[in-house]
């Protein structure tokens, strides 16, 4: 089976800060889990990874999209330029982080380049997925 990744590594302004936050962060994606892709945030305390669909990411760049804990959509920064921006909830808060779309649609595309949309299903592995449900 495939396990062919893709990671961009980017910076993520924090909105709404008083004073310009910079966070480092990567973008990720692994064939095995054609699905989803993550953002990896680098703390203190070690990395701190959100998982969210691939689609989501993808149709955030047009329009908002997303319920809940992960939503996405298409803005205008300070300067004009057009950012990514993520909405992340969790129980101990919210945090709003804008990204440079073009950096989003580069990490797109090379993920696509390993597994096209719409072919998902094809890079799943059943019995890996049934084995880990059923561990559970």
């Amino acid at each position: 089976m495939e396990t062919a990744a893709v990671r961009s590594d980017l910076d993520l302004t924090l909105v709404g800060a008083e004073v310009p936050v910079i966070l480092t962060a990567s973008l990720e994606y692994r064939a095995s889990d054609p699905y989803a892709v993550a953002v990896v945030f680098f703390t203190a305390d070690g990395p701190v990874r959100w998982v969210f669909a691939r689609d989501l990411l993808d149709e955030g760049l047009v329009h908002e999209v997303g319920e809940g804990d992960v939503q996405v959509a298409p803005v205008r920064d300070a300067f004009g330029d057009t950012v990514v921006q993520l909405r992340l909830a969790s129980p101990d808060g919210v945090a709003v982080l804008e990204a440079p779309a073009d950096a989003v649609l580069d990490f797109l595309a090379r993920s696509y380049g390993h597994v096209p949309p719409g072919r998902e299903a094809d890079y799943l592995d059943l019995d890996d997925v049934l084995g880990a449900l059923l561990a559970d």
